[in-house]
């Protein structure tokens, strides 16, 4: 189901449950014990919705903080891996093969394989194999000149940060938001809903559209918070585009070298 025809779903059927159960304590209860509620209902409404906005505001913020931090590391690993590519250049025939081919095959394994919402935990750690090697690759050989010494320290800490934005990429991908915190935003939401019950007005029509007014906003930030929990899941999950610029790039140079004699 896609992202869209999900919001609508779930937007329209807490608006229809949030005027149903309006409509369903209009009558049960007379107009004028309702309006008896105001004074009270109306303060504890005022502190229950500012208590939950504070706290929904909150998880907003955390979770959109969290979908572009995933992005900046998806661009940090992507230039990681470009960067050290390039470096690569810098020793033997030997080792520069090897370690271009390991990273041609990482970079095809994220983008095919790891960054597929399907994927289980196993597929996810595929691209161990290629940048394991990488490592030993670079942890055995013994720059022989200053060159080759001053590219073997970067390579290192360029493989260290593309490490680095692997394992969070991982960690992050296997995490979401717990079910305490769930429980909360859903009771907080329903009983900022529930309050409004206790007001009458004059006006069926303008009560139904007040109490749908507010449904959909609750219901549009609650469901922001489940589109942004995890920043490698659904049609809004952060996109390996740094990625697939890495994969046309190495082919672009493979193509050049095969034709330079």
């Amino acid at each position: 189901m896609s992202a869209v025809l999900f919001s609508i779903l779930v937007v329209v059927g807490s608006t229809a449950l949030a005027v149903c159960g309006m409509l369903f304590v209009r009558t049960r209860f007379v107009l004028d014990e309702l309006r008896s509620h105001h004074e009270v209902a109306g303060y504890l409404l005022g502190v229950v919705g500012t208590l939950y906005a504070v706290l929904l505001g909150l998880v907003v913020v955390d979770v959109q903080s969290k979908h572009q931090q995933a992005r900046t590391m998806e661009e940090t690993e992507a230039s990681s891996t470009a960067d050290l590519f390039h470096l690569a250049n810098s020793f033997p025939n030997a080792q520069r093969m090897a370690m271009q081919n390991d990273l041609i095959d990482y970079v095809n394994v994220v983008v095919d394989y790891e960054w597929h919402e399907e994927a289980n935990p196993d597929t996810r750690s595929r691209s161990s194999g290629p940048l394991r090697h990488v490592w030993r690759i670079l942890n055995s050989y013994e720059p022989k000149s200053f060159h080759e010494q001053a590219s073997y320290q970067q390579a290192l800490a360029t493989l260290s940060q593309l490490s680095d934005s692997r394992r969070y990429r991982i960690i992050s991908s296997r995490s979401s938001i717990s079910p305490v915190l769930w429980a909360v935003l859903l009771a907080g939401a329903a009983l900022t809903v529930l309050f409004t019950y206790f007001f009458g007005l004059q006006s069926l029509t303008s009560q139904m559209i007040m109490t749908s007014m507010l449904s959909v906003c609750l219901s549009l930030n609650v469901l922001l918070v489940l589109l942004y929990s995890n920043p490698y899941k659904g049609d809004l999950q952060v996109q390996p585009s740094g990625f697939r610029y890495d994969q046309r790039a190495f082919q672009e140079i493979l193509k050049e070298r095969a034709v330079t004699p």
